[in-house]
């Protein structure tokens, strides 16, 4: 009984001298079609993020596009980076115990994982109702959501967001429809659909991270996967609310993918996802007939999205008695981004809310060359700022997540509703660390410790019959 109590007291002061509760920590997921981002974190009261711990590893092979393409493989990935999570949760709840008696497993439940994929489009609907002389009520507005979900779309695409845009009664937009008196209601949604298999692939892929026949309690991972859509929830981290009333379109160029979001009235208005990304930069450097990890190296070291801003031209040494002058790469790289921006152009006037850009937004890694914003502002005409994450608490490391790259996953951690951490059951905890024997003071490893308990028992066992 002394035992338990005293562990006990440790636990509560391990606790305490942790600046957050376990319950109250978040897990989120991001899967670039480079890498797989994993960040544990928790919101703060305010409204802000603090992220406590953040890893990555490599999704080549698996995820293209945005899109799982390799289950076992992907599966394999996601799983590693979770278990790596885990560990440096445990190491860090259990920072301030030295006692390996007195350690508190916790284990991930919960992951907010954030949809990509370049078959990811935002359609308008519009529905309409007839009334009588009775006011809306909240079961016709419920109704014509559920209409709206039912919204026919092809069989290979699924609904897997939905904004509500606006509602209007006899012509008048209204905030809320509820009460009003009026002949005819109509109601605008933007409808966010993908491919089917955008989803099932990822459901598969954690059936394989859940499935598991080992009896080693660490290697085992039961996580419930939360899909957000990244884009939505990607201005919630980067752009301010101002921005998102005025009038703002944020581009979000990954290595495969480019998305664009155009917000007006505080509300997202319209939503693609191009399938285009830095990748086919780096081919275009390729051509020149080199190895492509080195093209990779040259776009990011010495690229430029203006050939005309390059004032002093540099001869890189490629080896072998090959060279390039960073003034040829920036008219290929130029070349790449013109045809980008042209496309992105075209999608801004399909929108019809062009009138409306008061200014451009601009994340992800892809967009990380010399003049970037400057060549969009020369394409576009509108003022155009890297997009830092302006929602991350003084406790967090802002310097270093507040970079470009870091801006879809903590859009993903900011949709977050619940925690995804737990006290794993203590008949599953297995301490790999030595005991010491409570009679002789002997340290024992492990494995003596559940052989001397298991003898004990049955020594027990004897003597009571």
């Amino acid at each position: 009984m002394m035992g338990r109590w005293f562990a006990q007291k440790n636990r509560r002061s391990i606790m305490d001298d942790v600046k957050i509760k376990y319950s109250e920590v978040v897990v989120a997921v991001d899967l670039g079609s480079r890498n797989i981002r994993g960040v544990i974190g928790h919101k703060t009261k305010e409204g802000k993020l603090d992220v406590l711990r953040t890893i990555s590893v490599p999704s080549e092979n698996c995820i293209v596009n945005g899109v799982v393409i390799n289950i076992d493989s992907a599966a394999l990935q996601i799983k590693q980076l979770i278990m790596k999570l885990r560990n440096l949760l445990n190491g860090m709840l259990n920072s301030s115990s030295d006692d390996p008696s007195v350690r508190i497993s916790y284990d991930i439940t919960d992951v907010y994982v954030g949809l990509h994929g370049k078959s990811i489009h935002g359609e308008v609907n519009e529905l309409s109702h007839c009334l009588g002389p009775d006011p809306v009520s909240e079961e016709i507005v419920h109704s014509m959501e559920i209409e709206n979900k039912r919204m026919r779309i092809d069989a290979s695409r699924r609904i897997i967001d939905v904004v509500p845009l606006e509602y209007s009664v006899d012509g008048m937009v209204v905030d809320n429809p509820v009460g009003c008196v009026c002949h005819e209601l109509r109601a605008r949604f933007l409808n966010v659909h993908a491919e089917s298999y955008v989803l099932d692939n990822l459901n598969k892929c954690f059936d394989r991270i859940n499935e598991s026949s080992s009896s080693d309690a660490a290697s085992i991972i039961k996580v419930t996967p939360h899909y957000v859509l990244s884009s939505c929830h990607l201005s919630d981290a980067v752009l301010s609310s101002g921005q998102k009333e005025v009038g703002c379109m944020l581009l979000d160029f990954g290595a495969q993918t480019t998305s664009l979001s155009i917000y007006h009235e505080k509300k997202l208005r319209y939503l693609h996802v191009f399938n285009f990304g830095s990748d086919l930069i780096t081919d275009d450097i390729a051509s020149l007939r080199l190895p492509w990890g080195m093209s990779e190296k040259l776009k990011t070291d010495f690229g430029h999205a203006m050939q005309s801003m390059v004032v002093k031209p540099v001869v890189v040494d490629l080896g072998g008695g090959r060279e390039v002058d960073t003034l040829t790469l920036a008219g290929i790289i130029e070349s790449r981004v013109s045809d980008f921006l042209a496309r992105i152009g075209s999608a801004m006037m399909l929108s019809g809310y062009s009138a409306h850009i008061d200014s451009i937004v601009v994340v992800g890694g892809g967009s990380k060359l010399g003049n970037m914003i400057e060549k969009i502002e020369k394409e576009t005409g509108i003022p155009t700022r890297f997009g830092d994450v302006r929602v991350l608490s003084s406790d967090s490391e802002a310097e270093k997540f507040a970079d470009v790259s870091y801006a879809s996953v903590m859009g993903v951690m900011m949709s977050a509703e619940v925690g995804g951490v737990i006290v794993r059951d203590s008949s599953e905890v297995r301490h790999k660390k030595s005991k010491k024997d409570s009679k002789t003071g002997w340290i024992l490893p492990s494995l003596w410790v559940k052989v001397k308990d298991r003898v004990e028992g049955k020594v027990d066992e004897f003597f009571e019959e």
